[in-house]
């Protein structure tokens, strides 16, 4: 991931709250990074200390599947008293939070089991309902706004994490990002091929411009959506670039305008 003052600011205020075992939640639209923030916040920890856990929730996901997939990480200490194996602390990451579907009261099973544990440290064993405390444990989710298949959380649950907004890249950004990406892919050839990277990077914002002002999400066309990942798919192929196959300008510029149409 390429820094930028952002990411660094992101990257600090999740490590420290992280750090602190305060319940993280990042929102913010897709293509923003919040996973990739979330990964490497998550790889920088004390594998000695922390045990990682991820949970990828969609709309089929259920309280039953989130609940067995924490007891699976998890040993029994005591009676009613689980903690996570070798005596470290366990951090659960749950990407798309807001994904699971909601039942026929309005709620969120998922999310509810959650918020349950969150209050009051324990959940109930679905075979005797008697109490089941998972200590040691800790909290971080990352979303997308509403809508999409996205559902809005309710407020109880959103009350229990600092929330930390994640806002869409300027252009400066943007092209600080991939340009560097292209730089440093365009170091081993020749010198006729490296000032493209900087022009392919500054005419890839543009086209992304110009599409996103020209092709407007309407009724019919509700899959005009554009966000970094289109952005980003371009450069991932730009990226498999051969020097002895692309050694001219004219061949970088075929294969950036093929990338442009397969997206």
């Amino acid at each position: 991931m390429v820094p930028t003052v952002d990411t660094v600011r992101y990257q600090f205020i999740v490590s420290a709250l992280v750090m602190h075992q305060k319940p993280v939640l990042l929102v913010g639209p897709v293509g923003t990074g919040k996973t990739s923030i979330a990964q490497s916040v998550l790889q920088s920890l004390d594998a000695n200390k922390w045990t990682l856990l991820t949970v990828n929730m969609s709309a089929q996901t259920s309280s039953s599947n989130v609940q067995n997939i924490i007891e699976s990480r998890v040993e029994k200490r005591t009676k009613g008293v689980y903690v996570p194996a070798g005596g470290k602390h366990l951090l659960t990451f749950m990407d798309d939070l807001n994904m699971p579907a909601k039942d026929a009261f309005g709620s969120q099973p998922p999310l509810e089991l959650l918020r349950l544990w969150i209050d009051y440290g324990f959940w109930y064993d679905r075979q005797n309902q008697s109490s089941k405390y998972v200590k040691d444990m800790f909290i971080m989710a990352a979303m997308g706004p509403p809508g999409g298949g996205r559902t809005a959380i309710s407020g109880r649950f959103q009350s229990r994490f600092n929330l930390i907004n994640m806002t869409f890249p300027s252009e400066s950004q943007i092209k600080r990002i991939f340009g560097t990406m292209m730089s440093q892919k365009l170091q081993d050839f020749e010198e006729e091929v490296k000032p493209v990277g900087d022009i392919i990077t500054q005419a890839t914002v543009e086209l992304y411009n110009a599409v996103t002002q020209r092709f407007l999400p309407t009724p019919a066309k509700i899959h005009y959506l554009f966000n970094l990942r289109d952005i980003s798919k371009v450069f991932q192929g730009m990226l498999r670039a051969h020097r002895d196959l692309h050694d001219t300008k004219h061949s970088m510029t075929k294969l950036w305008v093929h990338e442009c149409f397969r997206y």
